[in-house]
């Protein structure tokens, strides 16, 4: 599902992390490990086609993402990989429903309303389809962010610390929600983060920015 060979990423020509190999199947997750600053964001950014790498390669379902440019980038990452920003980035003038929604429309596929709130309902927030994001708390707003990456069912989802705001319970609950909704569509989670308490969930760990 996720080929990467001799990556290295930054912005223009200066490189920041470095990822010599990773290879992850389809429904295998990888838990990127590393302290602020380390360039955990900055590595997530140019795997999911939003950074072009400084070097290296990156192949997404069988798709070298430097294949890709403009639009046809924008279409595939939209249908295949699902992003789940630190900053969630939702449209405060729109509804949850809608910003959910939001993410069938910037992928070119056709809204499918009854998808979208079946997906909240299994979230646990479908009561709060018609409210506006200002009125959520942090943990229900992480679950909008969650919908909106898993609803155009895509082959990835990657997270950039999503679960180091949340207090202990609001943590296991998303962190289990996130492992639930994978499995679903056989993807891959890929979730960089400093929080230490869901290490348990993934096998497979890398660190970057510092010693093991």
């Amino acid at each position: 599902m996720l080929e990467i060979q001799r990556l290295k990423a930054g912005y223009g020509d200066k490189v920041i992390v470095e990822v010599p190999q990773l290879s992850l199947g389809s429904g295998e997750h990888c838990l990127i490990l590393g302290d602020s600053g380390s360039g955990k964001t900055t590595l997530l950014c140019t795997l999911a086609g939003l950074l072009s790498p400084v070097a290296g390669e990156i192949t997404v379902n069988g798709q070298a993402l430097g294949a890709l440019r403009g639009s046809a980038l924008d279409a595939f990452r939209g249908r295949n990989i699902g992003m789940i920003y630190q900053t969630l980035h939702m449209v405060s003038a729109l509804t949850v429903l809608e910003n959910v929604l939001l993410a069938q429309y910037a992928a070119g596929v056709a809204q499918d309303r009854d998808k979208a709130i079946s997906l909240l309902e299994r979230l646990g927030i479908a009561d709060k389809k018609d409210d506006k994001p200002e009125t959520l708390s942090q943990g229900q707003q992480q679950r909008v962010a969650i919908a909106r990456a898993a609803i155009n069912s895509p082959r990835i989802i990657v997270g950039d610390e999503p679960t180091s705001a949340l207090d202990d319970r609001a943590c296991e609950t998303v962190m289990g929600l996130l492992l639930q909704l994978a499995a679903a569509s056989k993807a891959s989670l890929i979730i960089a983060t400093h929080d230490q308490r869901i290490k348990g969930h993934f096998h497979q760990q890398i660190r970057v920015g510092g010693a093991q």
